[in-house]
């Protein structure tokens, strides 16, 4: 894949997270069309939907979002594509027939369709094709847009956009009827051999025009003093502008950063993250709005399967000794080893009331860190729910035959501030 260019950039392209509705603006004041997330053409009727798809482990399930702004056929071979790949993969863990299944009935149902999103497109849409002559257009998408309004206010504003459109003279038809293709490929039993056939060349002739829909969603272009955030895993920050320039830091996903100025060619953004360094990066990686928001949501959906008292969350080397640490605190705590230089070396999870014992602990003299809260996402090895960490006394394992065991118990309720120090959380996780 690395050697071969067009297969790299499919690559990247679907290792880039779907943005937010950032190119959504219904308070334009000339709104452009909204174009389909996954074909690229404008849609006349499009909808903001969430497709669920789930791909299990031997002990995890992990259910990944599939999300964009699609037109009527995309959105159904989406929602094929979604479930075929759960029906494949989603089973193979404790925790996958009943993420599989879940998944399998909001896809069958076609997707999660957010009222607040989709009022915003059916607005930004209707308000588009009024600025572009299109009346009956945009008149029968005010009217769509009263299904997902939340309030008079809402409707107010479909009615006010519907009025200056004037009386339609043709009606549009409908493209959004709960009966298609999708439907009946979606409700073939599992177990007929008919089913598993379909199912096999459904893959094949799908795989292709379906692979994400995440690698075609438009985005704005970047502006000086602009507020974005990084869109994929690791982008590099270069000093000067182009693929061949050094690099100065990589910077993690939803990394919230300011842009301070567009080379000519409009590719490139020069920006500041949040530690100050200033550097160039391709703007196309960044997507409107401070990353706090998507990573939440990001780590809500791949949270995984909830951990279990001693499970080793991270490990980076071994030795001969070993820690016993309870918790006598009602939330759950995350414990991590932390070399001097911030490293951690080992982390394992507690459950509240509950004893761990851990081994294979390297030599050496650590710190001890510990988070606690409730909610725990594997992906992103916080705790979701009202997470705060604490900075506990070093420990220090010095070689001895056999290994040495220590005992620790996290500060009980009441004490918390009195045997651990405050600690940001960015200093609790490595980066």
């Amino acid at each position: 894949v690395l050697r071969d260019p067009r297969r790299r950039r499919r690559y990247d392209a679907a290792c880039s997270a779907p943005p937010p509705l950032g190119a959504v603006d219904p308070d334009a004041d000339s709104p452009q069309p909204l174009a389909c997330s996954r074909c690229g053409r404008v849609s006349a009727q499009p909808r903001y939907i969430i497709f669920r798809r789930v791909k299990s482990s031997l002990l995890s399930a992990q259910c990944i979002d599939i999300e964009g702004i699609f037109c009527r056929v995309c959105a159904d071979r989406t929602a094929i594509m979604a479930s075929t790949l759960t029906w494949l993969q989603g089973w193979w863990s404790p925790m996958g027939p009943v993420r599989s299944i879940a998944a399998l009935y909001a896809n069958l149902k076609g997707g999660d369709r957010p009222k607040g999103e989709n009022f915003r497109v059916l607005l930004h849409q209707a308000r588009a094709f009024l600025a572009y002559d299109e009346p009956e257009i945009a008149h029968a998408l005010a009217g769509q847009g009263v299904e997902f309004a939340a309030g008079r206010a809402d409707r107010a504003r479909l009615a006010e956009v519907a009025a200056a459109a004037g009386t339609p003279t043709r009606r549009l038809r409908a493209r959004w009827s709960p009966w298609g293709l999708a439907l009946l490929v979606q409700g073939l039993p599992l177990a007929a051999l008919a089913f598993a056939l379909g199912l096999a060349a459904s893959v094949v002739v799908l795989q292709g025009a379906t692979d994400d829909v995440s690698a075609a969603i438009t985005v704005q272009p970047a502006r000086i003093g602009e507020v974005r955030y990084v869109a994929i895993e690791l982008l590099k920050l270069r000093q000067r502008p182009g693929d061949e320039q050094p690099v100065i830091e990589l910077l993690d996903r939803f990394t919230t950063v300011r842009v301070t100025d567009i080379a000519e060619s409009g590719e490139w953004a020069r920006i500041v993250t949040p530690s100050g360094l200033a550097g160039y990066v391709p703007s196309r990686y960044l997507y409107a709005g401070a990353g706090e928001a998507p990573r939440r949501r990001w780590c809500a959906g791949n949270r995984g399967a909830p951990p279990r008292t001693g499970d080793v969350l991270l490990r980076r080397t071994g030795g001969d000794h070993r820690l016993t640490v309870s918790n006598p605190g009602a939330r759950d705590a995350v414990v991590r080893l932390k070399t001097n230089s911030g490293q951690t070396l080992l982390a394992f999870y507690v459950g509240a009331g509950e004893t761990a014992q851990v081994g294979d602990i390297p030599d050496g003299n650590f710190r001890l860190v510990y988070a606690s809260g409730g909610d725990f996402s594997r992906a992103c090895g916080v705790f979701l729910d009202e997470m705060q960490a604490f900075g506990l006394p070093a420990q220090s394992f010095q070689p001895a035959g056999g290994g040495q065991e220590l005992e620790l118990a996290l500060p009980a309720p009441g004490e918390t501030f009195a045997r651990a120090s405050p600690l940001p959380v960015n200093e609790f996780l490595d980066n």
